[in-house]
């Protein structure tokens, strides 16, 4: 056991150093210019967030996958989808877009509506997520300075003081600079260097379990993997939309991609890296189950609690220091994209319908900054509230997913604005609030309801295949699938129903106006005086 000192001054060193690396990107942008691509695709792993630490392992020891099905997912997409991701950085350059709410509404017609539904969803997906790295900083904490107090009370909640630093440092990282419209090249080149560290961080836990541990033989029998209704390809599913849905996750691959080649270098080297990242994931997982779970240690510290038993304070520091920085990461991104998001489409067209700000002249980037990092505190604070009112003993894994799953209506706008921006705004945007109620329907109404809640057990009017956990007779799916599949099926019928409308009034016009004048002539003199209709068809004949 580490004390309080070492590992608060460890973590602050490490911190340090990742924004002394961020203020020399922004003072030295030529620094690895010939090798950016690199830098780039080391960049994306901010997509390895804390979950991947603790949240995999967890899922690892239920169902016995080596691979988690999210990047599986992901790989996929960076194998096989090249030209989708080419073509969303292009669009992004293009248009200048600083989130996915800028790109989805600027190629849909410029709607307001929909970008502030876009942040609607994307705040309401990103908050679990952002939760998650709260609570997995706390608990590995708390494992690694007081082993018995995993949970303490609010006040004294470990997760609160986390949260608040986190916020600082957010808003010293990432919102230091009004102009969006230029690449944040002191961000990339940290957020590469913390894929570094995490990766070694993770490897050296795996070196660990391969090379250092006797586990008995028994060990060696894998749980038998879930099936697709339980998670695995649901899961797959999200991975694969999360590459452009996780507002963070977006803003490193889309928003700050310097060129859209770059994107054939990430194509190969982020799938490698999620490759070696997950491979000590099964191992730390079978050494724990055989280890550490007859003690009644919870799966999601496994990765601290292994060294630790081995007496590797070392080590266990380097794996602390690797998910509070893969959190850090996250949050720092995340919270970025959504300041942008929250400022641009929810704040301003509020003040512009107001009139605030209209009599105040001068420079207004002090203000932007202001504004940013206030929405960065609320929206950590936000998460910590999140993580203690609905999610106190939810493994991380599930909040991982639940964040996925809200993410992923984003998904079918994303793909209109990209190849069928014509569908139109009013499409996109019935299609993304159906799917997203049905979503709260499914999965999130369930999990809120209390016992005296008898109709979300039961169904509306006692109907039964309406209940959340029964809808439509889908009783043997986990919650999960059953809320991604409909919510997902909802959302695009939505949107097709819209559009198709849409397009069936226009070729009704279309039609009516290839009509003859002539026709049209001649029954109108069966209703209207002959001047009339000369009056009415006089300029018709050019």
């Amino acid at each position: 056991m580490l004390s309080d000192i070492s590992v608060l001054v460890a973590s602050l060193i490490w911190l340090g150093l990742l924004f002394g690396t961020a203020l020399l990107g922004d003072r030295r942008p030529k620094i690895f210019a010939r090798h950016w691509s690199f830098v780039y695709a080391m960049s994306l792993a901010v997509y390895c967030t804390s979950w991947t630490f603790y949240g995999t392992v967890t899922q690892a020891s239920r169902s016995g996958w080596w691979l988690p099905p999210t990047f599986i997912g992901t790989i996929l997409v960076y194998v096989f989808a090249l030209g989708l991701l080419m073509r969303l950085v292009a669009i992004a350059r293009a248009h200048n877009s600083s989130s996915i709410a800028d790109l989805v509404a600027i190629r849909l017609g410029r709607s307001t509506a929909l970008a502030a539904l876009v942040t609607a969803v994307a705040v309401l997906g990103i908050v679990p997520y952002i939760a998650l790295q709260l609570k997995a900083v706390a608990m590995s904490y708390g494992m690694l300075i007081r082993r018995q107090e995993l949970v303490a009370p609010a006040w004294q909640d470990s997760a609160l003081w986390v949260a608040l630093a986190m916020a600082l440092f957010a808003m010293l990282f990432g919102a230091r600079r009004a102009n969006v419209n230029e690449h944040n090249r002191g961000l990339v080149l940290a957020m590469a260097l913390e894929s570094l560290f995490k990766l070694v961080a993770m490897l050296a836990l795996g070196a660990m379990v391969w090379f250092g541990l006797e586990l008995p033989a028994d060990t060696a029998t894998l749980p038998r993997p879930a099936d697709g209704s339980s998670g695995f390809t649901t899961l797959m599913m999200l991975g694969a939309l999360a590459v452009f849905t996780l507002p963070h996750q977006f803003h490193a691959g889309v928003v700050e991609c310097r060129d859209p080649q770059h994107v054939r270098t990430a194509r190969w080297l982020f799938p490698l890296y999620m490759l070696l990242i997950a491979l000590p994931i099964l191992p730390l997982a079978r050494a724990g189950d055989a280890l550490l779970g007859p003690l009644g240690v919870p799966s999601d510290l496994y990765v601290l609690a292994l060294p630790l038993s081995q007496g590797h304070g070392a080590l266990a520091l380097m794996a602390f220091l690797g998910g509070l920085s893969a959190a850090t990461s996250m949050v720092v991104v995340a919270t970025l994209a959504l300041s942008l998001m929250i400022g641009n489409h929810w704040i301003a067209p509020l003040r512009v319908r107001a009139g605030w700000g209209r009599a105040m002249p001068g420079d207004l980037r002090g203000e932007v900054l202001v504004q940013r990092r206030v929405i960065i505190l609320v929206v950590v604070l936000l998460a910590w509230a999140y993580s203690r009112v609905l999610v106190a003993s939810d493994a991380l894994a599930d909040i991982g997913a639940v964040s996925f799953s809200a993410l992923s209506a984003i998904a079918p706008g994303v793909l209109v604005a990209v190849y069928r921006p014509q569908l139109g705004a009013r499409a996109v945007s019935t299609g993304m609030l159906v799917g997203t109620l049905v979503w709260l329907y499914t999965l999130l109404l369930p999990a809120l309801a209390s016992d005296s809640w008898e109709w979300v057990a039961n169904g509306p009017l006692g109907l039964t295949w309406l209940a959340p956990d029964h809808l439509f007779g889908l009783d043997e799916w986990s919650r999960l699938a059953r809320a991604v599949v409909l919510s997902l099926l909802a959302n695009v019928a939505a949107l097709v129903t819209i559009a198709f409308s849409r397009y069936s009034h226009a070729a009704a016009e279309a039609h009516l106006g290839s009509v003859g004048i002539a026709e049209l002539r001649a029954l109108s003199l069966r209703f209207l005086p002959g001047e009339r209709v000369q009056a009415l068809f006089a300029g018709s004949e050019a």
